[in-house]
């Protein structure tokens, strides 16, 4: 999976968020070195620790550094020996490097943003990189059809979604639809059955090769296109379009919607999204296989939360953008 053309961040942004810099720590936040067995007094660490930041724990008892045990680079000297069985672990801060991610960890960070994006973009009701949208809304009988992503750029056509049915004869190849169909959106069946082939449709009417059995079921369903400038007027800074909308039908949007045609200038106008979505990918990042929480033996009880949602922190970054008009 690549980066979505409209991942508001970029695979660099997140790396640089979760690091900061090319220079700066990485956290281990809790790494099983071993287990005693009586004897052993040496045991190695994954990294080498940054002076001063490890936490040495034997049994969830934190050790004390040239008491009970020495740090060489990223060699643990114990004093005496761990009793047997006795877990040692540890956490601490270790300097990142160039090649702290691997491509495989490019691939998550893609698919880590592109989610990040999303959920975002959902919790807010907001596109971020300006791009046509396709939605489809039930129609609530009232005066104003509300549209799912603003801000709003245009509205490029609107439909309504049509079902008729007919019944074979044996006899009759022509079926008269009762409206036009938008262009690419007839679908027909047959006893439920998708058609490929076998049809013509000329303006209003589907012309059938055979004509269909007697009794068989035939379903039209397609998208009749309204008319722009007579059906209702725009009103695009409320991300609503203002007409009489049936109740019985779902209609179908084409509209454009974002804040900048670019990832840059969506940026510059939503910066609040943009921490919302590090923050998101850096939560995520932190506990990618998707424990809600764990026990961590010499650190105690970590809750993650529910990793399907937005981390709180993101929530608060992006509750202070302006939803009054959704």
């Amino acid at each position: 999976m690549s980066l979505s053309a409209t991942a508001l961040i970029t695979v660099v942004q997140a790396k640089n968020y979760i690091r900061l810099d090319a220079a700066s720590s990485l956290t281990i936040a809790a790494e099983y070195v071993g287990a005693g067995d009586g004897a052993e007094t040496v045991f190695t660490l994954d990294n080498t620790p940054i002076s001063g930041s490890l936490k040495l724990y034997l049994n969830n008892v934190l050790q004390v550094e040239d008491t009970a045990f020495t740090l060489s680079t990223a060699t643990v000297t114990f004093t005496v020996a761990p009793t047997n069985t006795y877990p040692v672990t540890a956490s601490y801060e270790y300097s990142a490097s160039d090649n702290t991610f691997e491509a495989y960890d490019d691939d998550l960070m893609e698919n880590l943003i592109n989610a990040a994006t999303k959920k975002c973009e959902d919790y807010t009701g907001r596109a971020f990189i300006q791009r046509s949208i396709t939605s489809s809304i039930n129609g609530t009988g009232t005066d104003d059809l509300r549209i799912p992503y603003t801000p709003m750029v245009s509205i490029t056509s609107v439909a309504y979604k049509k079902v008729v049915s007919k019944t074979g004869d044996a006899t009759t190849v022509a079926f008269a639809l009762g409206a036009t169909p938008k262009t690419d959106s007839l679908k027909v069946y047959l006893d439920g059955t998708l058609q490929s082939s076998g049809y013509t449709l000329a303006s209003q009417t589907v012309t059938f090769d055979t004509a269909p059995t007697l009794a068989q079921k035939i379903v039209f369903r397609f998208e009749v296109e309204l008319d722009l400038g007579d059906d209702y007027t725009e009103s695009l800074h409320l991300g609503r379009l203002h007409a009489n909308w049936a109740k019985d039908y779902e209609y179908v949007v084409v509209y454009t919607s974002g804040y900048g045609a670019t990832r840059a200038t969506a940026q510059a106008s939503v910066p609040d999204a943009v921490m919302a979505v590090l923050s998101a990918v850096g939560v995520w990042h932190e506990n990618r296989m998707g424990l809600k929480s764990e026990n961590v033996t010499g650190v105690g009880a970590v809750v993650y939360g529910d990793t399907m949602e937005l981390p709180a922190i993101s929530k608060g970054y992006l509750s202070t953008i302006d939803r009054n008009l959704l």
